[in-house]
């Protein structure tokens, strides 16, 4: 084969080792690297690199995590009230749209008004965004 280079052998080293169809023949291949010294370091070097890569094992996890998922999946959802979080919209919406009139110019408190909402909001609903959640621990 006349058009036989060390990257195309290369390449049909690789794909053989991958398990893939090569492009070059077994024998193309044996006949080049017969004659490149290089391409037979490489072709050495490819082969430690797959067997580290066989040798090679991963932890398997023996823990199941199924049935603790299963047993909260099955649990009805909590019913959240939904009234404060309508009237926290229509209140930042009424902002805003007082913030939108053309010739009203409030001044800078006028931009504290929806951190102020949200505050009030947050102290009625009781809610702490900024709580790390201790309660999601997986069942043993």
């Amino acid at each position: 084969m006349k058009d036989l280079t060390c990257e195309k052998v290369l390449m049909a080293i690789m794909a053989a080792g991958d398990g893939e169809n090569a492009q070059l023949s077994p024998e193309d291949v044996n006949v080049h690297l017969r004659d490149c010294e290089d391409c037979r370091d490489e072709a050495v070097r490819m082969k430690q690199v797959s067997a580290l890569f066989r040798q090679a094992t991963r932890r398997e996890e023996t823990i199941d995590l199924w049935p603790a998922i299963s047993g909260r999946l099955d649990q009805p959802s909590p019913r959240v009230n939904w009234q404060p979080y309508a009237i926290v919209a229509v209140l930042l919406l009424g902002y805003k749209l007082v913030e939108m009139l053309p010739k009203a110019d409030p001044g800078w408190a006028i931009h504290l008004v929806p951190l102020i909402i949200f505050g009030v909001f947050l102290v009625f609903v009781r809610e702490n965004p900024f709580r790390i959640n201790t309660e999601l621990l997986l069942e043993k």
